[in-house]
């Protein structure tokens, strides 16, 4: 995938509601355990491998949700 096609991938994402990490990061949620409810299948996520860069975006409104509930703590 290269820059271009990538630009693309990342406007249909965020249309969809998934937010970049760097966005939760800045507001103050916990990363590591917005990764680790992905990884249990507790949230919805995306993970975009382009090169050598990662990123992951998440659903805002389960992250917001999942704060709301006390598991990002």
């Amino acid at each position: 995938m290269d820059s271009r096609d990538f630009e693309k991938y990342r406007k249909r994402l965020v249309n969809r509601g998934f937010i970049p990490t760097n966005y939760f990061s800045a507001n103050g949620f916990n990363i590591k355990k917005m990764r680790e409810l992905a990884l249990a299948g507790k949230m919805d996520a995306m993970q975009c491998i382009v090169g050598n860069s990662t990123r992951w975006y998440y659903r805002e409104d389960q992250a917001e949700l999942a704060r709301l509930r006390g598991e990002l703590s």
